[in-house]
């Protein structure tokens, strides 16, 4: 009965899988997790805004609150846009965002790592 109940227990941690979420505070206030990174490599990808919201599931205004939100708590531009109409507009990663974006991807690379490693240690 005991080893039955050891394999059981064995198969079942098989399939167990760490999961977190992590985000970025600055000064205490909310910055970025997971959507905004998203969010921001769709705004690299695309080149728009608006594709970019498509492509995480964000209005239009909700892109443009969260964009607002992060430059009002960073200081700094998040975004380097141009207007639509004929000249077809567009937007961009400033430089800070394109840095952020690089630390945020590392330490969240890092995190999952560390967590898989841990919890792999603690299954045993």
């Amino acid at each position: 009965m005991v080893k039955s109940s050891n394999r059981q227990l064995s198969e079942l941690t098989s399939r167990l899988a760490p999961r977190q979420k992590v985000w970025l505070t600055f000064q205490g206030s909310f910055l970025m997790g997971p959507n905004y990174l998203r969010f921001l490599r769709a705004v690299d990808e695309t080149g728009t805004i608006r594709e970019a919201g498509k492509a995480v599931g964000w209005s239009y205004r909700t892109c443009l609150n969260r964009i607002r939100r992060m430059e009002s708590i960073l200081g700094a531009r998040v975004l380097e846009t141009a207007r639509g109409g004929t000249s077809g507009g567009g937007a961009r990663l400033s430089p800070e965002a394109r840095r952020l974006v690089a630390i945020f991807d590392r330490w969240q690379d890092a995190v999952t790592e560390y967590s898989r490693r841990t919890f792999q240690k603690a299954a045993r």
